[in-house]
């Protein structure tokens, strides 16, 4: 069962979230709220930030005291491709980092309704290619993490690098991942009432913000529609509960059809982006849980 402090925070979320239904404020009010509601998510002690301008994007560099310089973490934030920031998730990209020795590379994409697709994924893949080829990152040393449409970019990234013969990372991390813009999964209907924190979001329009002239049936917009032979393994985490939960199930069922390697980790009651919130027992277990993942991927590597 969810825990007092889960519920404490699923009920305030419904309260605030509550006017929102009435009349959605304009994506850069959201933006604005968000930042503003994540700003006490500091970083854990022991790691530092540096930003990198790209000139159409930027990307905050999370480094590790201590860290194995030679491995890294590239993480794609959620937001529903129109909200969220390296400044959001700070806290569990840098828990993530810290418990796993890895600098983070966290990527500021560009975000829609101002920048639809590709903008968010082209700054993914040169920000990968950066890491590869400037930082010479050996790709198997690399694991890309992506929470909600973070995740969808995550998996977007693998099919463009595996369709372009370009070598791919050690493993990916999904959590909660936003993989069908068409929203066909039953839990979009079925967890609406329990789910409310993404009522915000208003999913369908924000896909159309996202991808305003496209098919979203097109895997680098919706991953789920595409082949996942040949990728890498997976940790994907998600709970039932979650109106984006079918997106994740569908995904591991498929991907392990494929042949990938995919681990699936699940939780009952809890509401989307609960890793966010650092100090529920759940966000902990689940943090826990990726660094476990990630370590066990490294444990047979020598040197630093």
């Amino acid at each position: 069962m969810p825990s007092l402090k889960h519920d404490i925070l699923k009920y305030t979320l419904n309260v605030l979230g509550a006017p929102m239904l009435l009349k959605i404020p304009p994506a850069h009010h959201l933006r604005s709220i968000l930042e503003t509601t994540t700003m006490f998510a500091t970083l854990p002690w022991g790691v530092t930030f540096e930003m990198h301008d790209f000139g159409d994007f930027r990307a905050e560099c999370l480094n590790i005291i201590g860290s194995k310089t030679d491995k890294v973490i590239l993480y794609l934030h959620g937001g529903g491709y129109v909200i969220g920031s390296p400044k959001t998730h700070r806290s569990i990209a840098g828990n993530i980092a810290k418990g796993t020795r890895l600098n983070a590379f966290v990527v500021d994409y560009r975000k829609a309704p101002e920048h639809p697709f590709p903008a968010a994924l082209d700054d993914t893949i040169n920000a990968y290619k950066f890491l590869v080829f400037k930082k010479k990152y050996d790709p198997a040393h690399i694991v890309v993490i992506g929470d909600s449409a973070g995740g969808g970019l995550a998996v977007a990234l693998q099919y463009y690098l595996r369709d372009h013969n370009l070598p791919l990372p050690r493993a990916s991390v999904l959590l909660s991942p936003y993989l069908d813009l068409k929203q066909k999964g039953k839990s979009v209907r079925k967890n609406a009432r329990n789910d409310r924190f993404l009522d915000v979001f208003e999913m369908r329009k924000w896909a159309r913000y996202y991808a305003p002239e496209q098919d979203l049936d097109n895997p680098l917009i919706s991953p789920l529609y595409g082949d996942p032979a040949g990728l890498p393994p997976m940790l994907i985490q998600a709970s039932e509960s979650e109106v984006l939960y079918d997106d994740a199930r569908r995904m591991a069922v498929k991907a392990r059809k494929s042949g990938v390697d995919v681990t699936f980790q699940t939780w009952k009651g809890l509401v989307h982006w609960w890793h966010l919130f650092g100090t529920l027992p759940e966000a902990k277990e689940a943090i826990d849980k990726i660094i476990d993942y990630i370590n066990g991927h490294f444990e047979d590597d020598g040197g630093e």
